[in-house]
């Protein structure tokens, strides 16, 4: 691998080039404080309960389906963009719960 010129490219060899392959340039290099945090991603390791993270591997497994790290990911950030705000506010927009909730309270006006 040699870097051509000044300019910090990577160049090619005769070798890498004879048997078909090429380099890809980089698409973008960012500038120190041009990139958010939500740009990139990080590599951790954590523990889960098994059963967090079969219950992820099973959704992942079900056609046309997000890998089960991504899904963990967008509930992570779904918990984390409510904030410290009304925990209850995702359910008046929860077409299920709110049926759920009508269901229950005719149930116990018929009890009556």
């Amino acid at each position: 691998m040699k870097r051509t010129g000044g300019s910090g490219e990577v160049a090619t060899s005769e070798r890498a080039r004879a048997a078909g392959l090429r380099r890809i340039p980089r698409r973008h290099v960012a500038e120190p404080g041009e990139a958010k945090l939500s740009d990139g991603k990080v590599r951790v390791t954590m523990y889960l309960d098994a059963d967090v993270l079969e219950y992820f591997k099973g959704r992942a497994a079900r056609p046309n389906a997000a890998p089960y790290q991504t899904q963990i990911n967008g509930e992570l950030r779904a918990v984390m963009e409510r904030g410290a705000g009304d925990p209850y506010a995702s359910l008046v927009e929860d077409e299920r719960f709110i049926s759920a909730v009508a269901e229950r309270v005719q149930g116990s006006l018929r009890k009556r």
